[in-house]
Parts: C-alpha cells; structure tokens; sequence
C-alpha cells in the first residue's frame, strides 16, 4: 500500500498539491489521467522521491528501516520510474548537445552506446520472457542519441527493470511514441510483471489502450482528484499500411520534395536504401512505420538537419541539396516539430520562461500572432512559467506554438500530439483546420489511424 495524507507540493515557490490524500491499496493498478499541466508527472515525481514533500505524509508498507538513509536506499531499490522524456538520463556525462547530435554523434566518445548503458547486466535480458519485436538486441551498438523515441522507450524500461525487478513501477507517458506492435508488446510485458512479479504500476496517460492489469483511474484537474473510478477495457486499432493516394492530380502541381535511390547506412547497418519519394504542393502525407525505419531521420534530411543530405539525390523546393542554396534559406520555407526540440532543450533556455524561449528562437517575433496563439491554446497558465517546471503537454504545445508563429510552405509535424489531453488535441485540430491553406504542403508521422483519415491523403511507409 502506498498511502499519501495531506500532501502539499512546492515548485518554484507556486504551491501545487496542497492538502492531498490519496490511497493505492495492494493489488490496484492505476492509470493518471487529466489536463496537460494538472499534477500527473509531480505525482509520479512524489511517489519516486524525486521532489520533496515539505508538508504531509508518504507512507509505504513495503518500506522498513531504522533511518531515514536506510528508507531511502530501499525505495531507490523497489520504486522504478521511467520519465516522459528521460534522454538525458543517459546522457550525465554529456554537456552540450543540441536536437540534431543523433545524426552527428558518431564517433563522439561522449555519447555511449546502448551496451555501455546497460552495462554487465545486458547479458540478463536474454532470461527476460520479453517479445520478440521488443527485444533491443539489434540496438545495442547504437549511440543512444540515434535511437528513435520508441527505441528509447525500450532500452530505458529494460534498463530499469534489469536493476532490479521493482516493487512499484512508475510510467509518465509509456506509450507515446510506440508504433502499433510495440505498444501492445509493451501492454503485455506489464501485465507479465505485474503477474509474475507482483509488480505494481501507475502510469500516466491520456487517451491510448492499456494494459489488462489497469483496474483503476485517477483524474486529477487543477492539482487536485476531480475523481477516482473502474477502468473499462479500451480498443486500440493497427494503423492501415495502404500506400495509394486519393489524389490523382498530384504531378500537375510543383514539386516540394523530390528523393530518388536514398539510402541511409551508419556502419554496417542500413537503414533505408533504395528509397523514391516525390511530394507536390499541397500534397497530405502520412509517414508510417516500425520505431526505428527512419521516419525522423527522413524528417531531418528534408529539414537540412542531415549531413548525408548533401550526398543523396534530394531536391527541396526544386533545388538540389547542397547546389548554392543555405540552411536557412531552406529552413525559413518549412515549419518542423518534433520529440528532440524538447529532448534536447539548451541548458540556456530551461531558465526562461515559455514566452521568453519563444522569443529567443524568434528574433523578428510577432507578438500580436504569439498572442493570439497563447489564446487559442489556453496557454495563458504556463507561457510565464519557466520551461524547466512546464509538463510534458506544456513543452509539446511551446514547440507546437513556436512553430505555428508564422506560415510556411510545408509543414513536418513528428508526433504532433504526443502528450497532449483530449482538449488540446482538439485545438490543435481546431488550429490545423483553420491555417491549412490548400496550397500549404504536410508530412505528417503518426503511429495512429485517427490521424491517417482526418488529415492525409497519401501514405508512405518506410
């Protein structure tokens, strides 16, 4: 049992919890739901140990010792919990890299390699009963700047549990990120540990399917419980991998991206090769496939973030990469948002406030469109809040806004929604409806067929 009284939460000096209580018996498994913003992670942050509790009680009835070190190495030892974005938990000893280091990292002796991670104990996951398709074998002589988010996932529940099997496993977002496959592996493999092992989970989540185990919900709003309820079972539905186009049109029109014979290796390995891809103006693609095919590393090439662009036979805007044309000729044409523009925030900028990032990346910033932008996101909450205290929802709708601030001819939008509640799903919706000219081209990667239908018309898979 995990029992917490009359808690009160202190970041910042901005008192969020206060005076909550709230009981998970043995045997309850928990998904945390609730607005972006609302307390899920610091809950998760409380339980783990990872903020402190100046006021209230935190009881565990599997946690005994005379002193307080002794409680504490105990809960290290059977209270695991994995962060939403947690590469730099892997990364302590590197300073300095920047969003674009998975694709220039490599020989960087800073940056370790999967195996380094796991250390000694990598030999144990073969006594692991995990799936095939989540096994990490083929990752293991990666930098893990090159993994994908969905790989990263993988390696870091993997590292945890190869520690020592926990008592308490806590989860901010597990599932964000997985294709299809990976999330029902994953769905699976907790409900083995919570079977064998005993293992309790508490997850945060918003809107995927769950594992079997999950038998309870609590929905916080506001950094208090708006209610505690039975989960239902949920359905969860394979992405389509039809590649057709619903429109025939598409070669009467200019060509944005052209890309013929790619192929994408680092060592031995190849990722991509043999890779055509032509996309017109106002063309809607969806670029789907496994964690790991090169969705985002395609993302990068287009996005003049790769250095093997200059190699390849790729031509932005009708021009060929590397012909005379710059970085930032390219990049003033194209909006991007991804998961590294939050995983690799400079330490510079965790300091400053929401607006004050976005206005550092912004030097001919219009105030009057971020405004308008902090409405239509009910941003007004956090925009004034520093970037290191914001949730994970929060650092996704910053990028989200941050990119939005003025029109561009294409748009590439990697896991656009990831982290955000069903309402701010919606305004982003809402957004794209509405700023959507037809003209205007998107490339869209998504692990989700709700995506597929309501905004692409093509489908690539990789």
């Amino acid at each position: 049992m995990i029992e917490i009284k009359n808690a009160v939460v202190i970041k910042s000096g901005n008192k969020l919890f206060d005076n909550f209580s709230w009981t998970i018996n043995d045997g309850e498994h928990w998904v945390i739901t609730g607005p972006n913003g609302c307390g899920k992670t610091t809950l998760l942050e409380l339980i783990s140990g990872a903020i402190h509790l100046p006021h209230g009680e935190l009881i565990f009835n599997f946690i005994a010792g005379d002193t307080w070190d002794e409680r504490y190495l105990q809960r290290k030892r059977k209270i695991h919990y994995i962060p939403a974005n947690a590469i730099h938990t892997l990364l302590s000893e590197a300073q300095g890299l920047y969003y674009q280091q998975r694709y220039y990292s490599i020989g960087d002796e800073r940056i370790p390699l999967v195996m380094d991670v796991l250390g000694k104990a990598r030999e144990e996951i073969k006594s692991l009963p995990i799936p095939e398709s989540f096994s990490i074998d083929h990752l293991l002589n990666l930098e893990v700047t090159r993994l994908s988010n969905g790989q990263l996932k993988k390696v870091l529940l993997l590292k945890a549990l190869l520690t020592e099997i926990p008592k308490v496993l806590l989860l901010d977002y597990p599932f964000e990120g997985l294709d299809f496959d990976s999330r029902e592996d994953l769905c699976d493999f907790i409900d083995f540990l919570a079977s064998t092992y005993a293992v309790q989970i508490i997850l945060v989540d918003n809107h995927h399917h769950l594992p079997k185990v999950i038998n309870r919900r609590l929905v916080l709003n506001s950094f208090t419980v708006e209610r505690e309820e039975a989960v239902v079972g949920s359905v969860t539905v394979a992405l389509p991998i039809n590649t057709a186009s619903n429109s025939n049109d598409s070669h009467s029109r200019i060509p944005v991206v052209e890309i013929r014979e790619l192929k994408i290796q680092y060592g031995d390995q190849i990722v991509l090769q043999n890779f055509n891809w032509a996309v017109h103006q106002g063309d809607r693609w969806a670029l789907i496939g496994k964690n790991g095919s090169g969705k985002t590393t395609l993302f990068s090439m287009i996005f003049a973030d790769h250095p093997m662009a200059y190699s390849q036979q790729i031509s932005l805007f009708g021009r060929r990469r590397g012909s005379g044309e710059s970085i930032w000729d390219i990049k003033r044409r194209i909006a991007y948002v991804g998961p590294e523009l939050v995983s690799y925030l400079a330490p510079k900028s965790i300091g400053l406030s929401a607006r004050d990032y976005i206005r550092s990346v912004n030097k001919k910033l219009n105030e009057s469109n971020l405004s308008a932008l902090v409405t239509h996101f009910a941003a007004q909450d956090f925009i004034g809040k520093p970037v290191r205290f914001l949730s994970s929802g929060e650092l996704q709708l910053m990028a989200i806004m941050n990119c939005f601030l003025t029109e561009k001819e294409l748009l590439l939008l990697d896991e656009p929604f990831q982290f955000l509640d069903p309402l701010q799903r919606r305004n982003l919706s809402r957004f794209l409806q509405s700023h959507l000219h037809p003209e205007t081209t998107l490339i869209l990667i998504t692990h989700y067929a709700d995506d597929l239908a309501e905004w692409t018309n093509h489908t690539k898979k990789v």
